[in-house]
């Protein structure tokens, strides 16, 4: 990590909800690295049991096989916690689109069970995981983190920012302190959908056609996955006293699908491939075409990404492809 928070400079309990997920899972691994005690709460219907395989014997650590909108779970999970992480949601727009209560469920509803949990309970600092999404379709790019209105073009962006409104109102009447992250497109090794996740996989069932979905024009911010929690430990660290602030992050610079398809190619060690673009402005249902957040807000903190988002996907590519590990933020 870039500085180590004061938080993790003595033993504290973190509870993490959607911790067996693909951030919560690497976020559990750092925590325990640090010498944290993680208590994680996963109903498992987007997690993964062998993403938490590392961690599971690990005597400060604690699973919940729960549902986070269960608000009595809730309680027993974050009982002497000092942070709440609430990362759990659904995070497959596609799958939000066709089944429009996926994200109101998973949503709004978990974050307010968190929030009325905590409140409950007594635990005042909330770390959560909100989006892009949020900003719809950017129309005066970059947009900062009082870019506005705020018209979200998917259910999943609808209902982070939904979520956003309900955290700043328990934060004003409950006490709560609130670090909320308008996350750029995470890549990491665990990824389980995506653009690199989609176009290795189609390559590798077909080694000279690539079908890209759009019309080839989409360009959006990257960030690896341990540099998310870094900035997440960094905002938190270096803004103490806020009662619920915004932050974007992500890198300051966007790819190109175009660029991606040309990585993965590349680190695939192929040739002569075929692009096909399937057409339309957006790639699915609910899509940001173009996603680009301006960060100066972060970097104003001292903190910015060490990667570029370019560079970002070429080390996503080569891990996901086994050429190279992923090492923990330390």
């Amino acid at each position: 990590m870039s500085s180590k928070s004061k938080l993790l400079q003595e033993e504290h309990v973190h509870a993490i909800t959607g911790g067996a997920g693909f951030i919560g899972s690497h976020l559990s691994e750092v925590l325990l690295e640090q010498g944290q005690s993680v208590v994680v709460i996963d109903s498992m219907s987007n997690g993964q049991a062998e993403w938490l395989q590392a961690v599971r014997s690990h005597p400060r650590f604690r699973f919940c096989n729960a549902d986070v909108r269960d608000t009595a779970a809730v309680c027993e999970m974050i009982r002497g916690a000092s942070v709440v992480w609430h990362l759990a949601a659904s995070t497959n727009m596609v799958v939000g689109a066709e089944s429009t209560r996926v994200d109101l469920e998973n949503g709004i509803i978990a974050t307010h069970s968190v929030l009325e949990a905590m409140k409950i309970v007594g635990v005042h600092k909330l770390l959560f995981a909100s989006s892009g999404a949020v900003y719809g379709d950017i129309e005066q790019p970059p947009a900062s983190e009082g870019y506005g209105p705020l018209l979200p073009v998917s259910l999943y962006g609808a209902c982070k920012l939904a979520a956003e409104g309900l955290i700043s109102a328990y934060c004003s009447l409950f006490k709560i302190n609130a670090w909320m992250f308008r996350f750029g497109n995470v890549l990491g090794p665990r990824m389980s959908h995506g653009v690199i996740y989609d176009f290795v996989n189609k390559l590798k069932k077909d080694r000279t056609r690539l079908e890209i979905l759009g019309d080839g024009t989409a360009e959006k911010n990257y960030i690896l996955v341990e540099e998310v929690i870094d900035g997440m430990f960094f905002a938190f660290e270096h803004k103490p006293q806020t009662f619920c602030e915004v932050f974007n992050l992500g890198s300051p610079s966007t790819t190109p699908v175009t660029d991606i398809a040309d990585i993965v190619i590349e680190e695939m060690e192929l040739r002569d491939v075929r692009r096909h673009f399937a057409g339309g402005a957006r790639g699915w249902p609910g899509d940001q075409p173009r996603v680009y957040m301006n960060v100066e807000k972060m970097r104003n903190l001292g903190w910015s990404t060490r990667y570029t988002s370019n560079q970002a996907v070429r080390i996503a590519t080569r891990r996901y492809l086994g050429k190279e590990r992923h090492l923990a933020t330390a």
